[in-house]
């Protein structure tokens, strides 16, 4: 797999204030790297710093992509354009006609095929999100950064968009950076999770699941998630990571 982005011991400051302290991590293609940690430890500034939409303070960031995507938590949906126009417009080349096929492929898989003409004021939270993880992939990106997409969703949808995009990411071979709050999100979606602290983004723990995303069975991810559970409360672990 070859390299996409890679942190050395970066620093992020805001003023005086820092938000990141020499943070690293790698990101090869086809990787899911979930984030998870408290509010305000800052997942969503490595998000953006990866991103390039925000510079760092100190250390080397090596990004060797400029292809792009992000799905933020909240859809942020042009009002006036019909869902496939939303997908369209973040099409970066092509004729129009490739733009449509590329637009009408995505929002087939993500299960809007009925909703093309729809406006986003017509569609639930759900579907909206769906858009935009759609707009995000359309481009094929080498990798997706994605900020808590299903945080609002109730269970089963968020099950159900969480499939999704686990086919369409195995099928494309993107690397996803993925910040989450939930443990068992986490091991439903990532092959690595970096557990942060509380504060400044220092890594609490990296754990690798080297069991692949299909055969992650009911016992396996409530062990990890129990073990997930644990570390961020500060308890010990009774689980050694199997496959």
């Amino acid at each position: 797999m070859s390299l996409l982005v890679q942190f050395n011991e970066v620093t992020k400051k805001y003023n005086d204030q820092t938000v990141i302290d020499k943070f690293s991590y790698r990101l090869k293609n086809g990787e899911v790297i979930a984030l998870l940690g408290p509010s305000g430890c800052g997942k969503t500034t490595i998000l953006n710093l990866t991103a390039g939409l925000t510079n760092h303070t100190a250390g080397e960031i090596q990004r060797n992509t400029d292809d792009i995507g992000y799905v933020f938590q909240e859809p942020r949906l042009i009002p006036w354009k019909t869902v496939l126009d939303n997908v369209v417009f973040a099409v970066k080349s092509g004729s129009k006609q490739d733009k449509l096929e590329k637009a009408h492929h995505l929002l087939a898989k993500v299960g809007l095929e009925k909703s093309m003409k729809c406006y986003p004021k017509q569609l639930s939270g759900g579907m909206r999100q769906r858009v935009s993880i759609a707009r995000a992939l359309v481009s094929n990106p080498k990798i997706i950064l994605m900020d808590e997409p299903f945080s609002a969703l109730d269970v089963s949808l968020k099950r159900e968009l969480q499939e999704d995009v686990i086919s369409i990411i195995e099928e494309k071979n993107i690397g996803i950076v993925y910040v989450t709050h939930d443990p068992e999100e986490a091991v439903r979606m990532a092959d690595r999770i970096i557990m942060l602290e509380d504060k400044l983004c220092k890594v609490k723990r990296e754990i690798s699941l080297e069991r692949v995303r299909k055969k992650r069975d009911h016992h396996y991810i409530q062990k990890m998630k129990c073990e997930l559970s644990e570390c961020i409360i500060g308890g010990q672990s009774r689980y050694v990571e199997t496959v």
